[in-house]
């Protein structure tokens, strides 16, 4: 049982994928990067301004607690392997877990990515 508490320690997503926190981290990363993001806006919206105004959004927090949900409660296998990241073993039983394990599948997603430029 005490196994078990430990697996489901863990940050939420909304707990690390705050809009506060994902707008200094935008601030960071190249121009190129943030160019790339905005091309995802409405036409209208296609600046730095409008890219903070979507991640500070209720939706965007809304769907980032959404995603925090589909992964916590197992059922996000299929969105990683969609996103080229291999689900590590035990994954759909992880709950809170999960959020580290997609965030280290991202990151070294990222890395091999940018290995490959």
């Amino acid at each position: 049982a005490a196994a078990q508490q430990e697996a489901m320690k863990g940050a939420g997503l909304l707990d690390v994928a705050d809009a506060k926190g994902i707008i200094e981290g935008l601030d960071s990363l190249p121009e190129s990067t943030r160019q790339a993001l905005m091309t995802e806006l409405p036409e209208g919206d296609r600046t730095e301004g409008g890219l903070k105004e979507v991640i500070r959004s209720p939706q965007f927090q809304q769907a980032v607690g959404q995603l925090d949900h589909v992964l916590q409660s197992g059922q996000g296998r299929e969105l990683l392997m969609s996103m080229g990241i291999t689900p590590p073993q035990g994954f759909d039983n992880m709950g809170p877990a999960a959020v580290r394990a997609f965030l280290q599948g991202l990151q070294k997603k990222a890395d091999e990515d940018s290995m490959k430029d």
